[in-house]
């Protein structure tokens, strides 16, 4: 064959598949943006799941996965001395049922069913679901914040956790594991404001002269300036605030939010403090 003969066979063979177009395996056309976006989306989808805190005894587990279910089975049944009444299924959630009535107003708090909160989120941040935030969306009467967490991978480091809480007129106290050098730091900063303390290895109980916790008048800046001071004084001793919880009770009583603080495992002086 001529070389003209093979440069028209080429010829005809180039415009050939041309005309017919692009061959099998890029049939297909690119995906659409939308498209792009949908599957990114899919790829990386968050997870959400809820804590109903029920007066005045349930506690209602929202979109959690079954083992993360048993982990705050297993954290309610070591940390709750009164034991669980019953589980079962409500609407879409898992109901616990608890003995006793954790959720109930009282003056001075209930030191036991703050420690069951604290155990519960601790436990949840070690397996990955971060409290995203804490708000009630109810305008029940008698209703506590839902905790809304989202899910993390890999799951965050441990921490040491304590909670904050504001009692009665007048006291301050923090349950969990307070270590001895924020007691020391409490004490300097507060001075002469503080009638009596209380510290043990699980909880530091403050009382302050007057009634800082239902101020009036100028007062109100005083007890604004404590919870700064107080704040201060948690970061100086390794502790971030993590979020905060809050209650409305039957007879429209409002107990003081209460804090939840962490601090990463093993800080030392000095160290720098992440803040989530």
């Amino acid at each position: 064959m001529s070389k003209h003969s093979k440069a028209l066979e080429s010829r005809s063979s180039f415009d050939s598949e041309s005309e017919a177009g692009p061959s099998a395996p890029n049939d297909a056309p690119p995906p659409t943006f939308q498209e792009s976006v949908e599957n990114d989306a899919a790829a990386f989808k968050t997870q959400f799941a809820c804590i109903e805190i029920r007066p005045s005894d349930r506690i209602r587990l929202i979109n959690f996965r079954e083992d993360d279910i048993s982990a705050v089975h297993q954290v309610v049944r070591t940390t709750w001395s009164r034991g669980i009444d019953r589980v079962r299924p409500f609407g879409e959630s898992r109901e616990m049922k608890l003995y006793g009535t954790p959720w109930s107003y009282r003056s001075n708090g209930d030191d036991d069913a703050r420690r069951l909160l604290l155990r519960i989120i601790e436990c949840l941040h070690d397996i990955g679901w971060i409290l995203q935030s804490a708000f009630d969306i109810t305008k029940n009467s008698s209703s506590r914040d839902n905790l809304v967490f989202r899910k993390q991978d890999p799951a965050p480091s441990p921490c040491d956790w304590i909670a904050v809480s504001f009692d009665s007129n007048d006291k301050l106290k923090i349950i969990g594991s307070p270590p001895p050098e924020l007691v020391t730091r409490l004490l300097l900063a507060f001075g002469v404001e503080i009638q009596r303390h209380e510290a043990t290895t699980d909880r530091i109980k403050i009382k302050f002269w007057g009634h800082p916790w239902t101020p009036s008048g100028q007062d109100t800046v005083t007890t604004s300036l404590k919870l700064l001071s107080l704040l201060e004084v948690l970061e100086i001793c390794g502790f971030t605030l993590y979020g905060t919880i809050g209650a409305r009770h039957d007879d429209d009583t409002a107990s003081a939010d209460v804090m939840v603080c962490q601090r990463q495992k093993d800080w030392i002086l000095g160290a720098p403090i992440l803040h989530r």
